[in-house]
């Protein structure tokens, strides 16, 4: 596999991209990308070429100079000169460059807010800021609302959680109460836990079943019947739940 193949199997799985998308963006056929995507075609046009980097927003110079590793298809310029992101900067900016106006100015104004000192939450305890995503199971996940919070820092669990998730029913009862404060990491659930799910636009904390090709989501409580995940639903794992915040304060 020549790098170019290499960097091109990277950039579509990085911005999860089919190749028919990439063909109705750039305009180049399928049949003309598979050959190129594949190695098949040594030496594609210069024009062909440069539609795909647009659609993927690098350099034509970075698909074609193998000098330049694979990762490093995003430079940035400092004062201190010019360096290359990594793999995770990467795939950030990648979802920040497909956000709207409004949503990139919310990001922005989230990043501001982290950057300020957590100060104390309870006499002397250090505390520590992130934010709160507030679900229901039932709205539209592009609604929900984010609110910044203050952890104490005592809690080991706290230390490794990433963001925390207020339950707003009683899908988790017994095992956390409805209006809980949720602590979650970001990394795949595993089979035995559970996990902050992306169901098409439904977010839900549930554990994922996989048995006898039936993928389901499941809650603790009975009373809330298992989800059917289908072949055309698209289904995220958002982070995994760690434990209960249990001193917190809003802001």
């Amino acid at each position: 596999m020549s790098l170019m193949v290499e960097k091109l199997a990277y950039l579509k799985k990085l911005c999860r991209l089919t190749t028919e998308q990439i063909a109705r963006l750039s305009g180049i056929p399928v049949g003309t990308l598979n050959k190129i995507f594949s190695g098949q075609t040594k030496h594609p046009a210069a024009e062909q070429m440069e539609r795909i980097s647009q659609v993927f927003r690098v350099s034509t110079h970075y698909l074609l100079d193998n000098e330049l590793p694979t990762e490093c298809c995003f430079t940035a310029r400092l004062e201190e000169g010019l360096f290359s992101l990594s793999a995770e900067e990467a795939r950030f900016i990648t979802q920040y460059r497909r956000m709207d106006a409004a949503s990139q100015r919310v990001l922005s104004a989230m990043a501001a807010l982290l950057r300020l000192p957590a100060g104390l939450l309870a006499g002397s305890v250090p505390t520590r800021r992130t934010f709160c995503c507030a679900i229901s199971g039932e709205a539209d996940a592009s609604g929900q609302s984010m609110r910044p919070i203050l952890l104490l820092e005592n809690d080991p669990a706290v230390l490794q959680a990433d963001f925390t998730v207020l339950l707003g029913d009683g899908s988790m009862e017994p095992i956390y109460p409805a209006g809980s404060v949720l602590l979650c990491r970001r990394t795949p659930a595993g089979r035995e836990d559970y996990g902050l799910y992306r169901l098409n636009q439904v977010l839900m904390v549930r554990r994922l079943i996989r048995r006898r090709g039936i993928v389901r989501l499941t809650a603790p409580n009975l009373e809330f019947r298992d989800t059917l995940v289908a072949d055309s639903d698209s289904l995220d794992c958002l982070g995994v739940i760690t434990g209960q915040a249990r001193c917190y304060r809003w802001g």
